[in-house]
């Protein structure tokens, strides 16, 4: 694994660090207070290359790689998470749509994601009942001749009532559980198929989070991604990227924090110190090295990826310690700046954001459970 960026990766970094300081940074403390969906800056974000990051430039994409997202992901969350989830959920479904669509497909819908035409792209499979167990879902699809009729409920939908096209997972044969899932496309407007009011949460408050509401949608067969019955491994394989980019995105959250805790600790004079100086610099020594041990394990799983090898378990692993660790930064970064850093500043605000985390793309605990089953498997095959 080289860790000297090539010249797409490069590229792509350098787009992002420019659109974090011109289009994120700026408007990140206005969003967080509430002032409304980034559109129009996830729309630039498209313009700039940012929204098919590893997507094949016939479609618009820089076909860049996932190392080449990752970095990108990391530069634009230390400016915003809350806009950032929203470009990557974006670019995993343009992934999802080039793996798996038909010409029509990638046609009508990769030019308009990656050039920016729509504001973002949203992934939908879990469901008020069915989170971390995606496999229970029971939001239907039941074929009418050319047609298929959606019923049901799904939830936690990034971009929900502002995305171009939503990926919808629905069970065609709901006694199959995973195996009679499929995957959908639809296009916002559609009878029948709704989003409602975003959620009021913790944080991350540029990023609308919705439900959906399916009441006798239907759609056409051609809005199927792939065959029936292979929507769980469309969302799997989904994941298996998305969480690539979350440990990017918890990465990019507490390096901004820890980059204004070390401004505060550098800035004080000797009599400015205090007695909990040298406490503070343990404190900071200690989150830089985890945040470095953190990144690398997120690069580990992006590498494996674009070597197109095996990397369930090194993303589940890169997922569950950038997460916890992001998380633990951004509290030693509130105790370094002391009583100030309570109030309504980047760094309180880096604390909500990352709660999220270790939530989405599947929870800690899931992705324990993950670990734990591929090393099983591991071990089994090598007795």
């Amino acid at each position: 694994m080289n860790l000297v960026p090539d010249e797409g990766q490069r590229a792509a970094l350098e787009a992002a660090r420019e659109a974090a300081h011109t289009l994120l940074m700026p408007n990140a403390a206005e969003l967080d207070a509430g002032a409304g969906f980034p559109t129009e800056t996830l729309k630039a974000l498209g313009r700039a290359g940012l929204m098919g990051v590893n997507v094949d430039p016939a479609w618009g994409g820089r076909g860049a790689g996932a190392v080449a997202y990752a970095l990108a992901v990391r530069e634009l969350a230390a400016a915003c998470a809350g806009t950032t989830v929203g470009m990557m959920v974006t670019n995993m479904v343009a992934e999802a749509i080039e793996a798996y669509g038909d010409d029509a497909q990638k046609q009508r819908h990769l030019p308009r994601i990656t050039g920016g035409a729509y504001a973002a792209a949203a992934f939908s499979l879990s469901e008020p009942g069915s989170g971390s167990d995606a496999a229970s879902l029971r939001t239907v699809a039941v074929r009418d001749g050319d047609d298929y009729v959606l019923d049901g409920t799904k939830a936690w939908v990034t971009s929900g009532g502002h995305a171009g096209v939503y990926l919808v997972m629905a069970a065609t044969d709901p006694a199959a559980r995973a195996r009679g899932i499929s995957a959908f496309l639809i296009e916002p407007g559609t009878p029948g198929f709704e989003a409602a009011k975003p959620e009021h949460k913790m944080g991350q408050h540029a990023s609308a989070t919705t439900q959906l509401i399916f009441d006798q949608c239907r759609v056409p067969a051609s809005a199927r991604l792939g065959p029936e019955g292979i929507g769980f491994k469309i969302a799997m394989r989904a994941l298996d990227g998305g969480r690539v980019g979350v440990s990017a995105q918890a990465c990019g959250v507490a390096t901004g924090a820890l980059a204004t805790a070390t401004a505060h600790l550098a800035s004080l004079d000797a009599e400015a110190q205090g007695p909990d100086h040298a406490a503070h610099l343990a404190a900071l020594a200690d989150a830089a090295t985890a945040l470095d041990a953190a990144w690398l394990m997120c690069l580990r799983a992006a590498w494996l990826k674009d070597e197109r090898r095996p990397f369930t378990r090194e993303a589940a692993m890169s997922k569950l310690f950038c997460t916890e660790t992001a998380s633990r930064v951004c509290e030693a970064a509130l105790r370094i700046l002391g009583p100030d850093a309570y109030g309504a500043n980047a760094v309180s605000q880096a604390l909500r954001d990352v709660r999220v985390t270790r939530i989405y793309e599947g929870t800690s605990e899931v992705q324990r459970i993950v670990i734990a089953r591929e090393v099983l498997r591991a071990a089994s095959a090598a007795a």
